[in-house]
């Protein structure tokens, strides 16, 4: 890793924040924040996030609601096609106040169980005793990867996927992270931003096989299971928007590998 750049915050927990690039595959982590206790870090992440959770609306992400009832309504589409088994336990890891499960409960009659190791006062979070290894067939994160600070965090997620299931993430990747302190994504307690490559890294030494983007939603899905199976199965979801130009059913883009949608 070398250094990159810098950034002054006005934050109370933050100053001047170095950010370093791994010259490999492009992935950009704040050093300062790696460097934190995990009390500081926490009191980095309390802070931000006590300005939206448990409201409807966040200034720095004027479409939080709106992308959160997309990705429900994709997560049951997927669920139509059998691409997310209903049956099995699904996880929301590091879940925030919750409202995508609740979005899935309310709208679509489906289960998704929650995990915040930040919140641990909500009654109906999961307890960190309760995250068995491969223990869930479909684990999802939104907004999360751009929060951990040591390849571990990482690997601690990805674990908790059953040897065949499916993860769901939501994040930014870049096909090149700015060198700009003034790029609008670094947030206080943004530390990590990934490339294509770097996603594709963790995606084969994750064992994963084949992958859906959906655009809208800005979400991906990772699959361990056969890629033609896969393959087959959008191909028959995308064939809606085929037949009917004005259908407002989602379109999947899917690749053997990681799907590297965003190439600018």
């Amino acid at each position: 890793m070398h250094f990159y750049f810098s950034k002054s915050f006005t934050d109370r927990h933050l100053s001047n924040v170095n950010y370093y690039r791994c010259e490999n595959c492009g992935f950009c982590i704040s050093k300062t924040h790696a460097e934190m206790t995990p009390e500081e870090f926490s009191e980095v992440n309390a802070d931000f996030h006590s300005r939206y959770l448990f409201t409807d609306e966040n200034p720095l992400d004027p479409c939080w609601k709106r992308r959160l009832q997309t990705q429900a309504d994709v997560i049951a589409d997927l669920c139509r096609f059998g691409l997310l088994d209903r049956s099995k336990l699904w996880l929301d890891y590091a879940c925030g106040d919750g409202s995508l499960s609740e979005l899935l409960a309310t709208n679509h009659q489906l289960e998704l169980l929650k995990y915040d190791r930040y919140l641990p006062e909500q009654s109906s979070y999961l307890d960190i005793k309760d995250l068995a290894s491969g223990g869930f067939d479909f684990v999802i994160t939104t907004s999360v990867f751009e929060h951990l600070t040591k390849r571990e965090h990482f690997d601690e997620i990805n674990m908790l996927v059953s040897a065949d299931g499916v993860m769901g993430l939501h994040t930014m990747v870049r096909e090149v992270v700015p060198q700009d302190p003034a790029w609008f994504y670094l947030h206080p307690v943004h530390c990590a931003f990934h490339t294509n490559k770097s996603m594709e890294i963790l995606f084969e030494q994750w064992g994963y096989r084949s992958s859906i983007y959906h655009v809208d939603s800005r979400i991906w899905f990772w699959f361990k299971s056969d890629p033609g199976r896969i393959e087959e199965i959008v191909r028959k979801a995308n064939d809606r928007r085929n037949l009917l130009a004005d259908s407002p059913s989602p379109y999947y883009e899917f690749k053997k590998g990681f799907a590297d949608y965003w190439k600018e």
